[in-house]
């Protein structure tokens, strides 16, 4: 009597698992892994950034198909003000740091021409569009433009900033910034900088650490004929700057769609 209990039971188990897999539930497969293709960390830095807003069709026609670009002004990473599209851009320069392990010695550059899009994965915090990037080190360099990112190798590229304002340049665009307000924490987590290219879905994922920010008005001057001033619809215009201050990690990785 035990014995055709069990088997019974046995049955009803295999039974139950074939009726699930007749209606479709299956067992949840693990997500395909993202492969990580380098990276480099990055000590004391001083980004020099501003936020303005762009006519959303520029901003869509700047997007490939699967994004839709927000406002920053909204939850990170999520949709902002409707009808509204943001473009954050800013230069870092940072004192020290590594590069695949490897450190180096001397302040290096950093840039980024990002528009804000919804949430494209289940990482949190912000998520961006690369538009364009700029960087005085050839491997930061070499290691962007190889996973497919438009980016663009400029030795003069940096920014500077004081208790009041600051300064970033490189490329086509200038940002001033006036940020009189003191240094306070700041809510700068985790960005996720997204590209598609020929050889596919990139993601720049950066863990910012130890962050502080003053805020204040940030003007941007784009060069005339330039691919940012058509972005913004303007050679001039006029945002929330921001002098940010961290250390972060950056990790590129390769995404299987």
């Amino acid at each position: 009597m035990q014995h055709s209990w069990i088997r019974y039971r046995r049955l009803s188990l295999a039974t139950g698992f074939a009726l699930l897999l007749s209606v479709g539930v299956t067992p949840t497969a693990g997500a395909a892994e993202p492969t990580d293709i380098g990276g480099f960390y990055a000590r004391d830095c001083v980004e020099v950034s501003a936020i303005v807003s762009v006519p959303p069709a520029n901003a869509d026609a700047e997007l490939p198909d699967g994004y839709t670009s927000s406002s920053f002004f909204g939850l990170p990473g999520g949709p902002g003000v409707p009808g509204s599209s943001s473009l954050l851009m800013g230069v870092e320069t940072c004192q020290s740091g590594t590069i695949d392990g490897v450190p180096f010695d001397g302040p290096f550059a950093f840039g980024e021409r990002v528009l804000s899009v919804d949430r494209h994965d289940a990482a949190s915090g912000y998520h961006f569009y690369a538009v364009e990037q700029v960087t005085d080190n050839r491997k930061i360099y070499d290691l962007m433009h190889g996973a497919g990112f438009d980016i663009a190798y400029l030795p003069g590229v940096g920014a500077t900033a004081d208790a009041a304002g600051g300064i970033s340049e490189g490329g086509s665009v200038r940002i001033v910034d006036q940020a009189p307000l003191p240094q306070l924490p700041s809510p700068l987590d985790k960005v996720s900088i997204w590209n598609e290219a020929g050889s596919g879905t990139k993601v720049l994922r950066l863990s910012v650490h130890h962050p502080t920010a003053q805020a204040g008005v940030g003007r941007v001057s784009a060069d005339a004929g330039s691919a940012m001033a058509s972005l913004i619809g303007t050679e001039e215009a006029t945002g929330l700057g921001a002098i940010n201050r961290f250390d972060f990690e950056a990790r590129v990785e390769s995404i299987a769609r």
